[in-house]
């Protein structure tokens, strides 16, 4: 296991940023958010790559995934809109490449909230469509698809192990793989061993943090207000 964070943490920073904290601490990668003002998809040409590609080098510290923001406003996988959805598909066929450009063998996708008034059907419809359409250019640039849940407060699409495997299922592609993020499978009372069993080898990266048991936040590892067992996690982590 190699341990890396989330360069969003440091969005008020430019990505260099990023780099020189993760060399300063001792992680052997960061997870690019695909944002500005670090790695947005549609800003990044020649130049950009090769000056992140340069930091790569210069400071020892892989990418571990590109993370593109799909979760805030413009884009949704789920959007009821039909402009939305083939924007947010252009805009993420675009960031698969700028992720098979910056090296990394992964990049991270989620499904949030549809709106309200939508039948699940229809919401599935237009996810398995438009994963689709992502997994087929990702098998060709070598890129897996890194499904995440998410808590019911953020998406009540895909909050549970059975949804990823039915997405799977669906999309029928090896590119679409999954990971875990500590804090929706705490507030749906499901075993973290779920995953890892039931995904088997498509469980390919984990987020590790606490939580507070009730919303999305996301803690410190040390908070004393969390309440999910993150040494038990790791056991479990080991088991498998």
């Amino acid at each position: 296991m190699k341990f890396s964070f989330l360069t969003y943490q440091f969005c008020r920073f430019g990505l260099e940023h990023s780099f020189k904290m993760a060399q300063e601490y001792g992680f052997e990668g960061v997870e690019v958010w695909g944002g500005r003002p670090h790695a947005y998809a549609h800003d990044m040409g020649k130049e950009e790559i090769q000056a992140i590609l340069g930091w790569k080098k210069q400071y020892g510290v892989e990418i571990s995934m590109f993370t593109p923001e799909i979760l805030a406003y413009p884009y949704s996988l789920t959007s009821s809109m039909e402009k939305e959805r083939r924007e947010t598909i252009e805009y993420l066929l675009k960031s698969v490449e700028t992720a098979a450009r910056l090296g990394t063998d992964k990049m991270q996708i989620t499904a949030k909230h549809p709106g309200y008034g939508v039948k699940r059907e229809t919401v599935w419809g237009y996810l398995e469509e438009g994963t689709s359409i992502l997994c087929r250019r990702a098998g060709e640039l070598g890129v897996d698809i890194i499904l995440e849940s998410l808590s019911p407060s953020e998406g009540n699409t895909i909050t549970c192990v059975d949804d990823i495997l039915q997405l799977q299922e669906r999309v029928n592609s090896p590119a679409l793989c999954a990971m875990i993020d500590m804090v929706p499978p705490f507030i749906a009372n499901e075993p973290y061993s779920d995953y890892l069993e039931r995904l088997g080898a498509s469980m390919k990266y984990v987020h590790i943090c606490n939580g507070d048991g009730a919303t999305e936040f996301h803690m410190q590892l040390d908070d004393r207000d969390g309440v999910i067992p993150v040494t038990d996690f790791f056991r479990i982590l080991k088991r498998y």
